[in-house]
């Protein structure tokens, strides 16, 4: 007790240093919550089906309602990339754009029509590939730039022996301030 009342004055500066590093550490993990609640995330997988015949799924997994306001298709082929907005469904009026609710889920075709509505955008004809792009562009709560997530899917094999896997295990948050401007240019472009 003698050694403990001899250092007050050390003790005490220890626990002050102490109590401030709890405090901060406790504001990091605050302030990287918040800030992640407010980052908005879509999720690109693949439904029910097999091959091209596959449900295409986009998912809002933000904590708000993001506005889907383009589905972009690019599709690898042997000469060149082939990209098309595939947001309109048909020229009746029926679209893929619209409101998203939290943790809501859109149906977005399956793969094949999709793919036929890309190459019809594209003004091309159909022609065998391996590898398809999908991107979806919204618009999220009080971002100033759109949001957007794209998924690659790789595609084996002819025919009724199609299958459809991801290329990557996750879908890719478009988060960059020039990624996300250059969404802006595609978003006009699509226009």
């Amino acid at each position: 007790m003698d050694w403990i009342a001899s250092n007050s004055d050390a003790v005490s500066a220890l626990t002050s240093a102490g109590t401030l590093v709890v405090w901060l550490v406790y504001l990091q993990v605050f302030i990287s919550s918040y800030r992640s609640s407010l980052r908005a995330t879509l999720v690109i997988t693949r439904g029910a089906g097999e091959g091209l015949a596959a449900r295409c799924l986009l998912a809002n997994m933000s904590s708000g309602a993001v506005y889907v306001s383009s589905v972009q298709i690019r599709l690898a082929l042997e000469g060149g990339d082939v990209a098309g907005a595939v947001t309109n469904i048909d020229t009746e009026g029926t679209t893929r754009q619209g409101p998203l609710e939290a943790g809501a889920s859109r149906d977005l075709g399956s793969f094949g029509d999709l793919v036929r509505q890309a190459f019809a955008a594209a003004a091309r004809p159909p022609s065998s590939f391996r590898r398809m792009t999908v991107e979806a562009v919204g618009i999220y709560g009080s971002e100033d730039l759109p949001v957007g997530a794209r998924r690659t899917f790789l595609i084996r094999g002819d025919g009724a022996t199609t299958a459809l896997r991801s290329e990557e295990l996750w879908t890719e948050q478009i988060r960059g301030r020039r990624d996300r401007r250059k969404l802006m240019a595609d978003l006009a472009r699509d226009q």
